[in-house]
């Protein structure tokens, strides 16, 4: 699904369940930041048609991206927190949870689009494709993934304003 913001909805839905363990930060991060591969490509071969998927919608691609987006937001931690908790959001912050989060939300986006996408290849560099349904299933996923950023807000929403001693 490149350059579409709904993979933001998985993400949002497993972050508002695991604010405790994970990091939400690097998990909307680790939801979109590889479609900047998909856009790059776009532009630099002006051909919607060729393929736009590459490194980066692999397993591979998936655990160095991570590191990348891990180290990144790791030197913005104390920023990010402020931020956080203004919106009463407490989550922890170590390189290993914001890794691990990363992971997650690239693999279940890689995942996803690996089902509709010719050119998505979890096992990179095979081009074996085990999962893969076609072009049909596209819409019908997108709308799922919006589906779950919808109750993924709710439950955000509901967790923030719910006091905590209640």
């Amino acid at each position: 699904m490149p350059l579409t913001p709904f993979h933001l909805g998985p993400g949002l839905f497993l972050g508002a369940l695991t604010l405790k363990f994970f990091n939400l930060w690097a998990i909307l991060l680790g939801s979109i930041v590889m479609d900047i591969e998909p856009l790059a490509l776009i532009i630099i071969k002006k051909c919607y048609q060729c393929p736009h998927h590459g490194f980066f919608h692999s397993i591979l691609g998936a655990i160095f991206g991570s590191l990348i987006l891990a180290a990144i937001l790791w030197k913005f931690r104390e920023k990010l927190n402020e931020i956080s908790l203004k919106f009463k959001i407490q989550q922890p912050f170590s390189f290993k949870i914001l890794f691990s989060s990363s992971l997650v939300a690239w693999l279940i986006h890689i995942f996803l689009d690996n089902l509709c996408h010719f050119d998505v290849f979890l096992f990179w560099p095979s081009h074996f494709k085990p999962l893969f349904i076609g072009p049909a299933i596209y819409w019908p996923l997108n709308l799922v993934c919006l589906i779950f950023g919808i109750f993924g807000f709710l439950l955000a929403y509901k967790k923030i304003k719910t006091p905590k001693n209640l």
